[in-house]
């Protein structure tokens, strides 16, 4: 998560150094959302906006999904949750491995119309300026896509799904960077500008611990060689 977003959700947000494999146990009528976003893919690394489009991961993308399984190893999940695109399946499966997983099409990244596929490089910088304007409009539905309230809706629907189900317990959901912000956006109440400033790495983990009372609370999981995080 950037700095910008930290400050927004100060009161809500504490680091959690992973220094041990000991892991505090839920209280029961808590529900732990463990949220990750899908490994790396070539899309990623080239800047190149993926929306709907089904990318696979690459040699890191798989590595870090591999990396998450052991981040998770020891933790008893009740279940996970993955959205219908293959790098966030994928992703998912390597934490199930033989417990089954279910993807959701509401957890599926935002489509984004006409500038599926466009590139954030500076090779289109006029496209590249009428992306990131639109993009600020929450009702902009960008020429045949989806809209971020649009999106967020459908998200909402997952996460209502998911909580009737598992009112308390623990659960993992592998999403994607578009959609993990509405998941933070709507469980945290955040405005839709305060969500557009988070940017979850394809590496990082969080947990959102919510219960019957009181305010919900963010965890972020930072590994050692991460320190300069904190």
């Amino acid at each position: 998560m950037c700095r910008s977003a930290k400050a927004l959700v100060l009161s809500i947000l504490i680091p959690l150094i992973a220094c041990t494999e000991q892991q505090a146990e839920p209280q029961e009528s808590n529900l732990r959302i463990y949220l990750a976003r899908h490994g790396e893919t070539d899309w990623n690394v080239q800047r190149h906006l993926q929306g709907g489009t089904d990318t696979e991961l690459n040699d890191t993308g798989r590595k870090q999904a591999r990396e998450l399984a052991g981040r998770l190893a020891g933790i008893q999940l009740d279940a996970i949750y993955s959205s219908q695109l293959q790098r966030s399946k994928k992703t998912a499966a390597s934490v199930a491995g033989d417990r089954p997983f279910e993807s959701l099409a509401e957890l599926n990244e935002q489509s984004l119309g006409k500038f599926e596929g466009v590139y954030l490089d500076g090779r289109d910088p006029e496209l590249e300026l009428e992306f990131n304007h639109r993009y600020a409009d929450p009702d902009d539905t960008l020429d045949g896509g989806e809209s971020v309230n649009q999106h967020l809706a459908r998200v909402e629907r997952a996460l209502e799904l998911i909580r009737s189900r598992h009112p308390s317990g623990q659960v993992l959901i592998v999403g994607h960077g578009g959609t993990n912000d509405q998941i933070l956006r709507s469980l945290l109440d955040l405005t839709a500008g305060q969500a557009r400033e988070i940017h979850q790495d394809n590496s990082e983990l969080y947990l959102i611990e919510l219960a019957p009372q009181g305010e919900p609370r963010l965890w972020k999981y930072i590994s050692p060689g991460n320190l300069h995080e904190l």
